[in-house]
């Protein structure tokens, strides 16, 4: 729905007077706009640090040409387009109606004459693209409109002519886990053919309201698309035959969109919906359309002020201890899903990307507000669902890139190489090398290989092992810690799952210990490992629960000295956050697990008023330890610093309000600042005073902080920037 104006945006673009915004993100910002005449439509425009780079020009052109040729039937008609403007603007109908996904949520599952209207109006609109020799490479429920005349199809910020030279960034495999074709999954081309998967994907949505792969972290989703069956559960049974051909793994199994057409038409009218799509809709959905419909006319929001000065002293500044390199491996819950469509009639979304920094009245006496840095250098790569920490290699960098690992400059951010690892448990690094396990594709025997920091190709085995299934995709290396690796593997033969030391020097298997087979679907049985001192933790989150099943062995020999299944809210932590002496969790409490025993060291947050949870029973954020102190998020109320020996609080952040913390990132600590993420965006506490004294406005999920090269990298979707880390 629409939201109101920011103080700095413009009165007009072309000839239409902005009343809202529909969106604001990476590329740009989508207005509600009218002109004189009163015609309502969705204007965007592009970021004004964006308008000198002439590929996303190019893009920009190609996106307004490829709303062309679907036009207004299909699609959101284009009235307008200044794509050589100062700043490119593309101005379209404005789409009276929720996406799809919205209208699911609203009236639950449609009835079959629904479903099989919708999906002929797409096979109809993207066969006009088709003829056009453009694909849409980004189909799914949040980019199809639902009006009541029929519906739309949006967002071509990721379409292109087929055979086109990618004009996406590196590391830029685009699409949307839960409706990408195999081929596009696999960073292969994806023509005509994979427009109908996804297509299918929709109406199976639409039908059930489900996607056919399920849901969940998006590297489980691709490994879903290539490999597994379909989920066509509560699919009407007279369409199972249909889609289920067109959600084939093979693109020559799959019909094109004329015979896809013919199937869903009503027989006595080809290519014609045998009813109005209004006709054959919930109520609750049509109750939708003419909520959104009445918005639009309704009385715009008012523009928002401009922040209001800070003039208070700026406090001196205090050297804190240093930092070490941050634990480099975690399975996160992500999404590298490009262009979703904006809920309430825009027409399309783009992340918040966002670079021009503001501060932020942090209450009142609040240290003066200092101006946030500039970036660096900033790398356009779409961030990895699975794994997505930036990790040192060599002199270089290693950034996890969609479904590829991309190399990048330090110093520069320049993309240097790319490897096809889409997995993320497969490879690893150690602070200065990268490892990987042989491709399954490559060799019966389970390799270990080094990673060329300089081109990103695999080195020569550094150990191979017999025994265990080098074709099993789920094989996992979990760390390596001074020349030893510790994977997971499954047996060559049989279901038995072992977790083992390999030496990296001499190829040796050191040991090998019996394992529960995987509790989470198409996923490896463990989800982290860390070495501390002479122990290697492990843990396991099972699907559907809220326990973390955790695990203690000696490094020398594997013995298990104890596991337990602990309670946890939220999503699995990301990494097992520890120091020698203590296992640290953020969740209800702060909690510290004893390494020696399993036993409770201490918890923090019992009976301590810690403000709005928001809605959550997790209270604390995901923690990190540095020289002694365990920092967090506290509810509402900002970053809280606990002694890790006993868990007395040392200080909770001042002056703190207005903010949506974000509990599933940690804080990343430098020698001045302690900096945390948050709606508005990152905020940089001062050590010395307790308060943030800047916020830099991002929608980044993950930070890292490299204390060797000082810098702190932090992770959009589309985009990885670095900023000095102080």
């Amino acid at each position: 729905m629409p939201s109101a104006l920011l103080h700095d945006d413009p009165d007009v673009v072309g000839p239409y007077r902005t009343l809202a915004r529909l969106g604001s993100g990476g590329m740009g910002t989508v207005y509600l706009a009218r002109t004189a005449g009163g015609r309502t439509v969705a204007v965007k425009v592009l970021h004004r640090r964006l308008a000198s780079d002439a590929a996303l020009r190019t893009r920009f052109r190609l996106e307004a040409d490829a709303a062309r040729v679907i036009g207004g039937r299909y699609g959101a008609a284009v009235h307008d387009a200044d794509p050589s403007a100062p700043l490119p603007w593309l101005a379209t109908e404005y789409v009276v109606g929720p996406p799809l996904d919205d209208a699911v949520r609203a009236g639950g599952p449609l009835p079959e004459p629904a479903v099989r209207a919708i999906g002929l109006a797409l096979a109809e609109g993207l066969a006009q693209l088709h003829r056009s020799e453009v694909v849409h490479r980004d189909l799914k429920p949040s980019n199809v409109m639902v009006t009541t005349t029929g519906v739309k199809i949006i967002d071509f910020g990721v379409a292109r002519a087929v055979g086109e030279e990618h004009l996406t960034r590196f590391g830029g495999a685009l699409g949307t886990p839960a409706f990408m074709s195999p081929e596009q999954a696999a960073d292969l081309e994806h023509g005509a053919p994979g427009d109908v998967f996804a297509l299918a994907g929709v109406l199976v949505y639409a039908a059930s309201g489900h996607g056919p792969f399920g849901s969940g972290q998006a590297t489980d989703l691709l490994y879903r698309v290539r490999h597994t069956e379909p989920d066509l559960g509560g699919v009407p049974p007279a369409l199972v035959p249909v889609v289920a051909r067109c959600l084939a793994k093979d693109p020559a199994r799959r019909p094109t969109t004329g015979e896809l057409a013919a199937a869903l038409a009503d027989g006595t009218r080809p290519h014609r919906p045998a009813v109005l799509l209004a006709d054959v809709l919930p109520d609750a959905v049509l109750r939708e359309i003419a909520r959104r419909a009445d918005a639009v006319w309704g009385e715009p929001p008012r523009r928002l002020p401009p922040p209001p000065p800070d003039l208070a002293p700026q406090p001196p500044a205090v050297t804190a201890p240093g930092m070490s390199r941050r634990r480099l491996f975690g399975v996160t819950a992500g999404a590298v899903a490009a262009g979703a469509g904006l809920a309430g009639g825009g027409v399309w979304a783009w992340l918040a990307a966002r670079d021009t920094p503001d501060g932020g009245d942090d209450g009142e006496n609040a240290a003066r507000v200092v101006k946030a840095p500039a970036r660096l250098w900033t790398m356009p790569v779409h961030i990895s669902a699975g794994r997505a920490d930036v990790l040192p290699a060599g002199t270089g960098l290693a950034v996890p890139a969609g479904i590829l690992l991309s190399g990048a400059n330090a110093e520069s951010g320049e993309a240097t190489w790319q490897a096809n690892l889409a997995d993320g448990w497969r490879y690893t690094g150690d602070g200065t090398a990268l490892y990987a396990l042989r491709d399954p594709d490559e060799g019966d025997a389970l390799a270990v290989c080094g990673i060329d920091t300089a081109d990103g190709t695999l080195g020569e085995p550094l150990a191979e092992l017999g025994g265990l299934a080098g074709d099993e995709p789920r094989n996992q290396i979990l760390r390596v810690d001074k020349k030893v690796a510790y994977l997971t593997a499954r047996a060559a033969s049989g279901d038995a799952w072992y977790l083992l030391a390999v030496g990296l020097d001499d190829g040796r298997e050191r040991w090998r210990a019996p394992i529960d087979a995987a509790r989470q679907v198409n996923l490896p049985p463990l989800l982290c490992g860390a070495v501390a001192g002479d122990r290697l933790v492990t843990y396991r989150a099972d699907s559907e629960t809220s326990f973390l099943s955790l695990a203690v062995r000696a490094v020398a020999d594997g013995k298990e000295h104890w596991s337990q299944t602990t309670p946890y809210d939220g999503p699995a932590p990301a990494e097992i956050v520890h120091d020698e002496r203590h296992l640290y969790f953020g969740s209800s409490g702060l909690e510290a697990v004893r390494i020696s025993d399993g036993g409770t060291g201490w918890i923090f947050g019992n009976g301590r008023d810690a403000g709005d949870s928001a809605g959550e029973t997790r209270l604390y954020g995901a923690p990190v330890v540095r020289d002694g102190v365990v920092y967090c998020t506290e509810g509402d109320r900002g970053v809280v610093s606990v002694d890790a020996a006993t868990g007395t609080l040392n200080w909770l952040e001042k002056g703190l309000a207005g903010r949506g913390l974000v509990r599933d990132e940690a804080p990343a600590v430098g020698e001045k600042y302690v900096y945390s993420l948050d709606d508005k965006g990152l905020r940089a506490v001062d050590l010395s005073t307790r308060r943030a004294v800047w916020t830099y406005p991002t929608d980044a999920t993950v930070l890292t902080a490299d204390s060797e090269r000082g810098r702190l990298y932090v992770r959009e979707e589309k985009e990885t920037f670095a900023l000095p880390l102080a």
